[in-house]
C-alpha cells in the first residue's frame, strides 16, 4: 500500500469515528427552511483545522455568493439552526498520525490528501442526511479554492458555478 493511500485510510478511519456527530448536524441543515435571502450553503475546508479542531465551516450565502446574516436587535445572527463550525472537537486526527508521514518526506502534502477524503466521506453523510433533496445549492470546497464539489450533482465544477 502506498503511503498515500496509508494515510487517507487513516484519515477516512478518523472522519468514520465523527459518523454519528455530524449526521444529526447535516440532518438539521438539510431540513430547515431558511429566509427566502438564502440561495445556498457553501462549506469550506480549512487548512490546519484537521489536527486543531474540525476542518469544515458552513457560509450561508446569497445570490450574490455573499454571506448573508439575520439581525435581530442589531446584532447578526446566522440563518441556521446550527453552528456554523459545525462540530466541536479537539481535532480530526492528532498531530501525530500527521508527523508521522511528513516527519521521513517533506514533501508529503497531509492536507491536500486529508481534504480529498474529507470531501468523499462529507459528500457520502451530507447524502445520507436528505442532501440530494435539499432546496438551495450545496457545495464544499478548499478554502480560496477554485474548484468545488457539488453536493447535489456530486460532481466538480469551477467555484460559484452551481
Amino acid at each position: 500500500m502506498s503511503k498515500v493511500q496509508e494515510f487517507k485510510n487513516g484519515v477516512e478511519s478518523c472522519l468514520e469515528a465523527l459518523d454519528s456527530s455530524i449526521a444529526p448536524v447535516l440532518a438539521q441543515l438539510v431540513s430547515h427552511r431558511y429566509p427566502p435571502e438564502v440561495a445556498g450553503i457553501e462549506f469550506e475546508i480549512f487548512v490546519d483545522e484537521f489536527t486543531q479542531g474540525f476542518p469544515v465551516r458552513a457560509f450561508f450565502l446569497d445570490l450574490n455568493n455573499t454571506e448573508f446574516f439575520l439581525y435581530s436587535a442589531g446584532r447578526a445572527e446566522y440563518p441556521s439552526p446550527v453552528d456554523p463550525e459545525l462540530l466541536n472537537i479537539p481535532c480530526v486526527y492528532p498531530q501525530e498520525f500527521e508527523d508521522t508521514f511528513t516527519d521521513d518526506d517533506e514533501d508529503f502534502d497531509p492536507w491536500s490528501h486529508a481534504t480529498k477524503a474529507l470531501i468523499g466521506w462529507f459528500s457520502k453523510k451530507w447524502h445520507d442526511a436528505g442532501g440530494a433533496d435539499f432546496g438551495l445549492r450545496a457545495t464544499i470546497a478548499a478554502h480560496d479554492s477554485a474548484q468545488e464539489f457539488n453536493l447535489k450533482t456530486l460532481t466538480w465544477q469551477s467555484r460559484g458555478n452551481s
